[in-house]
């Protein structure tokens, strides 16, 4: 079943590596380079947002601590992305569910996905 994902990166080189990889698995992808794009995509639905932590206008953890707070988003999975040392914290700060360091395996990182879409790995509560 295709699903549909938010891609959020300001290095477009990632963002389309990223989008290319998701579409060629034949989900439906949403890809945007900031906060301020993000916000604009009121009608797309995700099963699952892909954000960068450090974004051109903010941080992604702190977009994440929104997201969870919303009754509306708090239960579409967020991952984290970044080669910041710290990423794990800025995750737990943030309250994504999980997180990805750069660079990474495509192979990891599409583990890391195809978990996050399970009905199984969604129903249960990983954090």
């Amino acid at each position: 079943m295709q699903k549909r994902i938010i891609v959020v990166d300001d290095d477009d080189d990632v963002l389309q590596i990223m989008r290319f990889i998701l579409e060629e698995q034949g989900h439906l992808v949403e890809a945007v380079c900031d906060i301020e794009s993000f916000n604009r995509l009121t009608g797309f639905k995700p099963d699952l947002i892909l954000l960068d932590d450090w974004l051109i206008d903010g941080y992604g953890h702190e977009l994440c601590q929104k997201l969870k707070q919303d009754h509306r988003t708090r239960m579409v999975p967020v991952i984290l992305i970044s080669a910041q040392n710290g990423i794990e914290e800025a995750a737990e700060k943030g309250n994504a569910d999980d997180y990805i360091t750069k660079p990474f395996d495509v192979d990891f990182f599409m583990s890391k996905i195809q978990a996050w879409l399970s009905p199984h790995y969604n129903s249960c509560s990983p954090n």
